[in-house]
């Protein structure tokens, strides 16, 4: 009975040393603004909406930028936007070049927007208030690409590669406690004392 309680221990010690590490997960905070929109509305739209200038929001986001997400709405929360968003937000990415709305981008480019036609796209003609953002080299050197956005009376306006700006701040992860990893080692310490311990009692008791 004593030797298998030394052994649990010990092993209690070993897996907490070599548990596997986590996904390649990256978490940040970005920002971003955009301005000088030009826009309009097709024939079927009404005029008279003002563009809203400068468009400015921010989210947190967390993915594994060695995976693709396609409209993914998980692991990507909307912390401000000043236009208005009628659906969840969502992203597309991936690290090697794709296709989405029908134009083509480069790996490491992030996609974000409603979900209600997909990260990557804008219905027209629609009311339903709805926005996009492309960031180019997500993971690397972040830069603006465009914004677009539809208004509720039906006017779409968007901005360039010039008319904005990305931000990007890594959030730091919630550091494990430092007393965690040790422990697994003071069980298997606390076991090997018991066994010990038990050990001494019964040889003294053998001798008395």
């Amino acid at each position: 009975m004593r030797l298998p309680t030394v052994m649990i221990a010990v092993s209690a010690a070993m897996l907490v040393a070599t548990l596997p590490a986590r996904a390649a997960t990256v978490s940040d905070y970005v920002t971003f603004s955009a301005t000088s929109f030009s826009g309009g509305a097709p024939p079927s739209y009404t005029v008279g909406t003002a563009p809203v200038d400068p468009v400015t929001g921010a989210f947190t986001i967390t993915f594994d930028p060695t995976q693709t997400y396609t409209d993914s709405t998980t692991g990507i929360t909307l912390n401000s936007l000043n236009i208005s968003l009628d659906s969840a937000l969502s992203f597309t990415y991936s690290p090697n070049p794709y296709t989405a709305g029908g134009f083509p981008f480069p790996g490491g480019a992030l996609i974000v927007g409603g979900n209600s036609a997909g990260a990557c796209c804008i219905t027209l003609p629609s009311t339903d208030p709805d926005f996009y953002l492309q960031i180019l080299s997500f993971t690397t050197t972040p830069t603006y690409n465009q914004l677009g956005y539809l208004t509720a009376d039906g006017n779409f306006f968007y901005g360039t590669i010039s008319d904005g700006s990305v931000t990007v701040t890594p959030v730091a992860a919630t550091p494990l406690p430092a007393a965690f990893p040790l422990f697994g080692t003071d069980l298997g310490a606390m076991g090997l004392l018991g066994w010990r311990r038990k050990r001494k009692n019964a040889a003294a008791t053998a001798a008395a």
